[in-house]
This record gives structure tokens, sequence and C-alpha cells, in this order.
């Protein structure tokens, strides 16, 4: 094995071992926007009660608190926004999923969150 595979397989196992909760993979695509903004800032790729990890065009630096918006999908073809600061806590290079052409997988902690947006996550979290 070359020593990027290595780094790579060393570096997964370390954020798999500092997650708190489960993540939950969605199994249709939901975008995560920029707050500040509304531009699009990526893909939703997972996302747990504690972050989640977004597949974005754009290089994220590490420490970045960023305000976003998820729009997660919901019963009957319905959305419910929620909204958050999340601090960037890796950013690799390359794409995971090959359904999405993005350049970057950067993984987010929840720093702040509404006490109704963060029922909505657990709900969502238990039921979709």
């Amino acid at each position: 094995m070359t020593d990027d595979i290595l780094e790579k397989e060393r570096a997964e196992k370390e954020l798999t071992e500092k997650r708190r909760s489960p993540r939950k993979t969605l199994a249709e695509p939901a975008q995560v926007l920029d707050s500040d903004t509304g531009q699009l800032m990526g893909v939703l790729e997972d996302v747990s009660r504690n972050g989640f990890s977004v597949l974005t065009g754009q290089q994220v630096r590490l420490s970045e608190l960023r305000k976003v918006t998820i729009i997660l999908p919901g019963p009957l073809e319905s959305t419910h926004r929620i909204n958050m600061l999340a601090e960037c806590v890796w950013c690799q290079s390359g794409n995971k999923q090959g359904d999405h052409n993005r350049d970057y997988a950067a993984g987010f902690q929840l720093k702040e969150i509404e006490e109704q947006d963060a029922v909505a996550l657990n709900y969502f979290m238990r039921d979709y």
C-alpha cells in the first residue's frame, strides 16, 4: 500500500472513533446552503446529532465556522430547513460518492442550533 492510502485509512479510523453518535446516510441528495450568502455549498453526505459531512466543490479550512442551512427531505416530498453554526473538523480532496461531482468532502461539528431545529434534526434521524 502507498503512504497516501495508509494515511487516509488512519484518518478515517480516527474520525470513526471520535464520533459520538451514529451517522445517517441519506437515500436521496440534500442540499447544504451557506446561510450568509444563500449559495449552494454542497450536497449532504451524512448527518448525525453532532455533525455532518458534505460533498463540496470548494476546500474548507479546518476550524472555519460556517452558518449553514441543511434542507432535509421529509414525507410526501416535503422539506425542512435546519439552520446551524458548524465548525469544519476535516476536509479531504476527492469524491466519496460517484453520483455527485464534487472535489472535496468536509466534516462539520455542530456548534450552535436553535431548539426547534435540534428537535427537527432528531426526528429526522429517528424517522427518515
